[in-house]
């Protein structure tokens, strides 16, 4: 058994649950899912488990006490990081996140440019084609519906 003392105390396990709600509300806590625990992982560290009785989804790791802002990230039950409410400076989490979106960029120029949405770079022109297409392409699906 290992124990870890506290430093600073933290506050309760109810405002960690609070917090962990707040920062996932995409993800916490619908149908049977809940907060099955918070343990402490060392002395600023804690996990949180969520999820089912028959199946555990999500790991939450965070840092520090609830009312500093430090890192919460919500990991899958395998440990796969999947994104984080705030990632502390330096910190592995924030690395990760950095490295993601590195590649995202990465993979967005070698699929031939900036994002598909952005129509600022189109000429009037241009535009004015989108325009007549995506007419065209709204009677056309009336059409057959």
């Amino acid at each position: 058994m290992t124990v870890y003392r506290l430093d600073p105390a933290w506050s309760s396990p109810k405002a960690l649950v609070a917090l962990i709600k707040a920062e996932y509300r995409d993800v916490c806590c619908y149908n049977d899912d809940e907060v099955f625990e918070i343990v402490p992982t060392g002395g600023s560290t804690w996990t949180a488990t969520i999820g089912s009785e028959q199946n555990i989804r999500y790991r939450v790791e965070g840092r520090g006490p609830v009312d500093g802002r430090e890192a919460t990230c919500l990991k899958a039950a395998d440990g796969a990081l999947i994104r984080c409410a705030y990632a502390a400076p330096g910190s592995p989490e924030e690395q990760e996140l950095k490295r993601r979106e590195q590649q995202k960029q990465q993979d967005g120029a070698a699929k031939g440019g900036g994002d598909p949405g952005d129509l600022k770079g189109l000429t009037d022109e241009q535009l004015a084609d989108l325009q007549r297409r995506l007419g065209d392409e709204f009677v056309r699906r009336l059409k057959s519906a």
